[in-house]
């Protein structure tokens, strides 16, 4: 079906625009394998670009020697580099750049590179965009070039990745994302990481997991309280936040709502009174307080839409009462 399809296209003369856009749509391998089908094709990138570090080496590779290690990153970086410039020279825009470099690569190593990289595909209109870099070796700073593309509409962000306190001084253009995602992230400064949710107003879904700031003696901490109040996030729905002692959340839209404090041994703080459409609450790992059988009973009167509750590995509760027609 995908050789009838090619050929019959081809002989056509389907515009390159059309052709690109049938590519996007189609599954990695279905596109792979399509576009070794035909010369014609192959003349045309494959918009979606995704690279894991274990396509050019494995964990093997690192005693036998570094050589081998850094012969398999040349390989990385020159295929990423050659993709992305034959992108550019067609005119062409890339739908979706995925960056897994894994345990094994330094990110400090390639910082250039990825530099480079970002900066063509955010100017390629890129709308999807997820990088996982190792935060054993260093931290990559994300260049001022990713807060500037409107075109994005999924942001995700992982290991080895700074956000310096300098994004508080520019103005950000992330008016089409709707899906936020940080996972352990580092941010220099504790209100960076507001600034950066407050501007992107039609998020539909967030998750911060157990991200970092730095403190007084720069040492890497991790994020201890979450204010997500006045920031006009009126089109979220769907939050999960990980490693976060204190939260506040201010969100009249927000429908679903995973918690996990950082330290499971102490008193934690939640407060989402003013989410009274919430449907979906999943709770984990919450240590016994005082006051937990009133929280319970005020959980069911400010939120009269409840349906789904799961509670998991928690042992703030010793009894509880439940009473709720929707749960």
């Amino acid at each position: 079906m995908v050789m009838e399809f090619t050929m019959e296209s081809s002989a056509l003369g389907v515009p390159k625009a059309i052709l690109h856009d049938i590519l996007a749509r189609l599954p990695d391998k279905e596109a792979a394998k399509t576009i070794a089908l035909s010369k014609t094709w192959r003349e045309y990138s494959f918009p979606n670009l995704s690279v894991h570090w274990e396509y050019f080496f494995t964990e093997d590779d690192v005693p036998q020697g570094e050589s081998h290690r850094f012969s398999g990153l040349d390989n990385l970086i020159d295929y990423v580099t050659k993709r992305l410039l034959r992108l550019r020279d067609q005119g062409l825009a890339l739908e979706e750049f995925k960056l897994n470099l894994g345990d094994l690569v330094d990110p400090t190593l390639v910082s250039l590179h990825l530099d480079q990289w970002i900066r063509m595909v955010c100017e390629s209109g890129v709308k999807v965009l997820e990088l996982d870099l190792s935060a054993d070796h260093g931290r990559w700073d994300l260049p001022l070039c990713a807060i500037e593309a409107n075109s994005l509409t999924k942001l995700e962000l992982g290991e080895g990745i700074r956000i310096d306190q300098e994004f508080l001084k520019h103005s950000m253009k992330l008016s089409s994302m709707k899906m936020l995602s940080l996972t352990r992230v580092l941010f220099t400064h504790e209100g960076v990481i507001e600034h950066l949710i407050s501007h992107c107003p039609l998020t539909e879904h967030l998750t911060v997991d157990h991200c970092y700031v730095y403190n007084h003696l720069s040492l890497e901490v991790p994020l201890e309280s979450l204010f997500l109040y006045g920031l006009q996030l009126q089109k979220l729905k769907e939050v999960d936040l990980q490693g976060i002692q204190e939260v506040y959340i201010d969100s009249p839209n927000l429908e679903n709502l995973r918690y996990e404090p950082l330290d499971f041994n102490a008193p934690f703080k939640l407060d989402f009174n003013s989410c009274t459409t919430l449907r979906s609450l999943l709770l984990m790992r919450l240590q016994y307080t005082a006051n937990a059988d009133n929280w319970f009973l005020e959980l069911f009167s400010k939120h009269p839409f409840l349906e789904s509750l799961e509670i998991f590995a928690c042992s703030v509760f010793e009894r509880i009462n439940i009473s709720s027609a929707q749960l």
